[in-house]
This record gives structure tokens, C-alpha cells and sequence, in this order.
């Protein structure tokens, strides 16, 4: 409805600037002739995204419905939490101080070395070089990696914290009495898994590398090179390019199950793979649906804006071209709202990963009860592929056939923040992951 809105706010716009333009008669002023070219190349996009839109919901409406109850959920997970909201804040303060920081180490390396004078002969001026030893050139390389890996793992850091409050919230059955878990898990980052987040953004940093070098060589080698060269430079660019976005995909998942299980990087990230691959399907088709409409809420935001400026804008009478103005306020509008749509997003991911493991390890039986809420229970059997399902049932019946006796838990432990050495015995308390020592053996 307001896409519909949108588009047809544009279209009446779009007319009423032309009325104003035949006012003019022949002598049109260059700019209400861009104006109103502009409005109808707007109109003209609002239309064909809605007929999209409109088909896209049509033919999608059974995983549209999952998707917007994950965001249902995902919204009454941040209600619980509101203080996430402004993680991008934080995070965005922190990047800012780092590459002040990175700019300051940068210019004392700028002017290190051995100085040598020169005088000008003509104006008798002096001037003084500083000459680099080959052990500053090193640094500079050095100072270059630090900045890509340390904002990535600022960026981690985020994305650990998130996916630890959302599954700290849905893995509470007591939502009511839930409170906000975030300066503890910050702590639990701190204490156990700061290595963990720093080796998955070394991983990113190790592909992000030799991608910029390839764009390096690309500028550099424009135009002088055979278009062999060109084509193998532009396919090694993008499968790095695609191997970076799985990469990032899977640590964020990867976050999470360290979250909710507490083991180390390397078997969370195999344990996020073996869920995302066991529910391909599911996941292919939620994160599909999720990010789209996600990119409509976002579009939402622009178009928001968007309305807003024509309504104060048509208002001002000496005001004729306002066209770019009003673009580069919804450009300004996506991207804010980009940087807090990804909290959404990064809370729907982690809630997909606390639902796929929900659904592996519990049946819903009075014995082994699911920990999710009715309004995704009706979802369990809807998605799960037989295949899905084939190798969860398999991998389950396998791990009850090798388990050993049932480990209780000690009095007193927390299964969110256990030391290391307690978390499998107090998982194995909750009936969360009855089968993890016999995947360790």
C-alpha cells in the first residue's frame, strides 16, 4: 500500500509539474524541463517496482509469510532488547576513532626516515626529504593489513554480540522475565571468544587482501592490457569477491552457534556450515525473502523521506527545480537506514540458526519441548525439505546410537556464560545438543 502510495503520489507530481510547465508557454526554463524529465523517470521506476513488488508477493506469499514472522519475531526480540538499536552507533564510534588512530600512525610513518637537506641554488631556499629505509616500507604494508583486519574485527564484534543477545532471547523460555543481556555478553566476548572473532576477520582480511591488489593491478594496467588479461583479472576479481561475501556469511552464522554452544571458531564455523548445508532450501529461500524485504524497508525509509520533501517542497512557491535536492535526501535516508536495517538482518540470521538447531534437536514433545514461540511452530514442517529432513533424522539417530549416559549439569551453572570446560555438560542439562561430545570424539 505505500508503494502504491509512492507511485501514485509521483505520477500526480509528474502531472501537476507539467501543467506548470505549459503555463510557461514556449519560453520554458531549461530547469522546469529537467524537473519534470526527472519526476517521470521517477514515476516510471515506482511503477515498474510496484508491478514487481506485486507479482514477487503473488507468487512468494507461503515464504513471505515465514519471512515476515521472522521479522515478527525479530522485532520482539529487539522490544526486549532495545538498546541493539543503536549498536551501529557504537560500532560506527569505534571505527572512527580506530581510523583516526590509523591516520595519525600513518603520517608519523610518512615522516620517518633519515632527512637530507637541499638547497636551492635560485632563491636559496632549504628543503628537507626524509629518505625511508627499507624497514619503513615494511611497515607500511603492515599498517595497510592492520587497518583492514582490525575494522573488520570491530565489525565482528558487533555481529557477535547481536547474534549472542538474540540467542540468549530465544533460547529463554521465560521471555517475560527476560532482560537485556548485552554488557554480559559483551563480557563473555571479552573473556572467551575474542580469538575466535579475531581469526574469522583475519579470514575475511586474507581475501580481502589479494582482491585489492587485483583492483590495484586493473587501474594501473587500463588500456595497455590484451583483453585476455583483462577478462582473467575481472573473473579472479569476482570470484574472490563471491568468495568474501560466503565467507562473511557464514562467520556471522558462526558467531552465533559459538554464542549458544561455546566452543571455538573452527567448530562453530563447521557446525554453522553443516546447519546452513542440511537446510539449504530453507535458508536459501528465508534469506532471499528476508533481504528483500528488508530492501523494502529500506526503500520504504527513501520513499518516506522522499514524500515528506515533495510535501514541504511543493509548498515553497519560489522554488521551481527540486528534483536532485530531493534524490540525494532519499540516497542520504537509504543509508542510514541501511546501517540500522542491518541489525534486522543480522537478528533474522541468528534467528534462523536458533530455529534450524531448535527444530534438529527438539521434536516438540513433552520431553524434548521447542523453545521457539506458537507463531513459528506452525512453520516446523512446512519448509523442511525431505532431504533436510532425511539427514537431520539420519545424523540424529546416529548421535542417540553412540551418546553416552546422560551428563547432569552442575548446580548453580549458567549455560550462557559456563567457563569453556562447563558449557557441554550444562547444554547437555537443557536436552540442546544431546549428541556434541560424540561430534567432538
Amino acid at each position: 500500500m505505500f508503494t502504491l502510495s509512492v507511485t501514485v503520489l509521483l505520477w500526480y507530481t509528474y502531472v501537476q509539474r507539467k501543467k506548470d510547465m505549459e503555463g510557461f508557454g514556449e519560453m520554458v526554463p531549461d530547469s522546469i524541463k529537467e524537473d519534470v524529465r526527472a519526476f517521470l523517470i521517477y514515476s516510471i521506476i515506482a511503477t515498474v517496482f510496484f508491478v514487481v513488488l506485486l507479482l514477487v508477493i503473488l507468487v512468494m506469499r507461503k515464504r513471505v509469510a515465514f519471512a515476515v514472522e521472522l521479522l515478527n519475531q525479530a522485532g520482539k526480540g529487539l522490544i526486549a532488547m532495545p538498546l541493539l538499536l543503536i549498536q551501529p552507533v557504537w560500532t560506527f564510534i569505534a571505527l572512527l576513532l580506530f581510523f583516526a588512530y590509523w591516520c595519525v600512525v600513518m603520517l608519523f610513518l610518512s615522516v620517518t626516515g633519515k632527512p637530507i637537506q637541499y638547497n636551492n641554488t635560485i632563491n636559496g631556499e632549504m628543503h628537507v626529504e626524509y629518505q625511508e629505509g627499507e624497514l619503513i616500507s615494511y611497515f607500511w604494508w603492515y599498517h595497510v593489513i592492520g587497518l583492514i583486519w582490525i575494522a573488520e574485527f570491530i565489525l565482528a564484534c558487533q555481529q557477535f554480540v547481536i547474534g549472542a543477545c538474540v540467542a540468549d532471547w530465544y533460547f529463554t523460555r521465560d521471555k517475560k522475565s527476560f532482560s537485556s543481556p548485552i554488557l554480559r555478553n559483551i563480557g563473555y566476548l571479552i573473556r572467551y571468544h575474542f580469538g575466535s572473532v579475531a581469526f574469522g576477520s583475519f579470514i575475511i582480511t586474507l581475501v580481502k587482501i589479494p582482491r585489492a591488489i587485483l583492483m590495484y593491478m586493473q587501474s594501473k594496467m587500463k588500456g595497455s592490457e590484451s583483453e585476455l588479461v583483462r577478462f582473467m583479472l575481472k573473473c579472479l576479481s569476482c570470484c574472490l569477491w563471491c568468495l568474501e561475501k560466503f565467507l562473511k556469511f557464514l562467520n556471522a552464522n558462526a558467531y552465533t552457534v559459538i554464542a549458544i554452544e561455546g566452543k571455538h571458531f573452527c567448530f562453530s564455523a563447521k557446525r554453522a556450515f553443516m546447519i546452513l548445508v542440511s537446510n539449504a532450501l530453507r535458508v536459501a529461500a528465508i534469506n532471499c525473502v528476508g533481504d528483500f524485504v528488508l530492501f523494502l524497508g529500506k526503500l520504504g525509509v527513501a520513499g518516506l523521506t522522499a514524500l515528506s520533501g515533495i510535501l514541504i517542497l511543493e509548498a515553497i512557491d519560489d522554488l521551481n527545480y527540486f528534483a536532485v535536492p530531493l534524490l540525494a535526501a532519499a540516497i542520504f535516508a537509504f543509508l542510514i537506514a541501511c546501517a540500522f536495517f542491518s541489525i534486522y538482518e543480522m537478528t533474522i540470521d541468528s534467528l534462523l540458526i536458533c530455529f534450524c538447531e531448535d527444530t534438529r534437536v527438539n521434536d516438540g514433545s513433552p520431553a524434548k519441548p521447542y523453545f521457539m514461540e506458537s507463531g513459528l511452530m506452525r512453520f516446523v514442517n512446512e519448509f523442511v525439505s525431505n532431504s533436510s529432513k532425511a539427514i537431520d533424522d539420519e545424523g540424529a539417530a546416529a548421535a542417540s546410537a553412540a551418546a553416552p549416559a546422560p551428563v547432569t549439569a552442575k548446580e548453580g551453572v549458567d549455560v550462557r556464560y559456563a567457563a569453556p570446560e562447563e558449557v557441554e555438560p550444562a547444554l547437555q542439562s537443557e536436552k540442546l545438543y544431546p549428541d556434541l561430545k560424540d561430534e567432538d570424539k
